[in-house]
């Protein structure tokens, strides 16, 4: 009987092996994805020279004397260090100076990168040789591109919206807001303004997470997106699928739309997780590793989509939330100049002393979720430091025979088809 499970964490931060180990007789079940193998250099190639619903970049990119590329943020787990030389080299092929090909990143209303963080995300060369700067979603400094039919206006990063040439440069994960992030999305929110931004979130329905098609006749969060990214101008993507390793599994560039479908439809199949019923029924504890989701602590929700698949289990997540800062400037109504100011002059609450709430409550294991921060976004919640004493505390609530279920990537996981 296996008492133990092995799981990834510390995206961004380590990327490490973690090990849980769990009383002696208990029976643990890892329930993991479909997963699919890494690709290897010729396969990423080969994505390149066979786009999805548009000619190659290397002949897209020809004539322009331009190029932006908009890239997530290490809240997402996309390691676009390993995609950017093959893009660089489309770009150089059609002819764009190298001088004129720049840098976004599109966290949208999240805190800007440091010069570290930029190099991590794609690549410490590229970083040197190239200009890179992170969207400020409250500067002056954006382009007025009018409005939808809607009403929502229009106001985009000046970088991008100046270039000649505008690529998204992400990866496809489950998101509540837009069904699957990539495509569009590092438009809208990713380099959008505040008031684009204020009523794409305010006065729009969400798609429903991991859903690809609108399921209704009223447009969403995802149809704003693009149309927002067709009003720029927004030439091509390149999108990534994770395996639960965080290496590139899939790689889908082209159109923002078609090519943002396939992946789409590649990621539920890869992600797909089947939860049997008997782990439905008997499960004691499902443990839900927020990896590669787990590098901040506002991610931690994005793993918790299974718990309303297990009857009677009591709740755990494991999201280390590396860099400890929970800032979103949106919803926070702040920008972040202000938000360290007010951080700064915080008195840090001290940790409850640690005990077991009910099975309704999820209970936390993060080493740097702050715990003001966590009790305002988890309100009911319970945080732990000592991952090693929240076994324990189960181990004496729980049956001697206790089953637990482990999901090692519940933070881009879901439920398989038809399951």
């Amino acid at each position: 009987m296996n008492n133990t499970a092995t799981v990834h964490s510390r995206a961004w931060y380590g990327d490490e092996e973690l090990t849980l180990n769990f009383p002696s007789g208990w029976e643990v079940e890892t329930l993991g994805p479909k997963d699919a193998p890494v690709l290897s250099d010729a396969q990423i190639e080969q994505a390149f020279a066979e786009p999805i619903g548009t000619s190659r970049i290397s002949d897209l990119a020809k004539g322009k004397k331009s190029a932006a590329i908009i890239v997530d943020d290490l809240s997402r787990p996309t390691p676009a260090a390993t995609v950017v030389p093959f893009l660089l080299r489309e770009l150089a092929s059609a002819g764009v100076p190298k001088s004129e090909i720049r840098f976004v990143v599109g966290g949208g209303s999240h805190r800007p990168l440091t010069d570290e963080e930029v190099a991590k995300k794609i690549g410490a060369d590229v970083a040197a040789a190239h200009e890179a700067t992170s969207h400020d979603f409250m500067s002056g400094d954006l382009r007025a591109l009018g409005s939808l039919d809607n009403g929502m206006p229009i106001y985009l990063n000046r970088v991008v919206a100046d270039a000649d040439f505008k690529i998204c440069l992400g990866g496809i994960y489950p998101h509540g807001s837009v069904g699957f992030g990539g495509g569009a999305k590092l438009v809208v929110p990713g380099i959008a303004g505040f008031t684009t931004m204020f009523y794409f979130h305010s006065f729009s329905p969400s798609r429903g997470h991991a859903v690809i098609e609108r399921k209704g006749s009223e447009p969403d969060h995802r149809d704003f997106s693009e149309a927002v990214a067709g009003v720029l101008g927004l030439d091509v993507i390149v999108n990534t699928v994770l395996n639960s390793r965080r290496e590139i599994c899939g790689l889908f560039v082209g159109d923002f739309v078609q090519a943002h479908r396939k992946g789409a439809h590649f990621a539920l199949e890869t992600y797909g997780t089947e939860i049997p019923e008997a782990s439905r029924k008997e499960t004691d504890l499902v443990v839900l590793n927020c990896y590669p989701l787990d590098s901040d602590p506002i991610q931690t929700g994005k793993a918790l989509w299974a718990t309303r698949h297990f009857e009677k289990a009591y709740k755990m997540a494991l999201n280390p939330a590396s860099d400890g800062i929970c800032y979103h400037g949106l919803f926070d109504q702040i920008d972040y100049a202000r938000f360290l100011e007010q951080k700064a002059e915080r008195t840090a609450s001290e940790l409850p002393a640690p005990q077991l709430g009910n099975q309704e409550q999820l209970h936390v294991w993060s080493e740097h979720f702050l715990v003001d921060d966590f009790y305002k976004k988890h309100p009911g919640a319970l945080l732990f430091r000592d991952l090693e004493q929240l076994i324990a505390l189960f181990a004496d609530k729980l049956p001697a025979n206790a089953k637990v279920a482990v999901l090692p990537s519940a933070g881009i996981q879901v439920l398989a088809q038809g399951k």
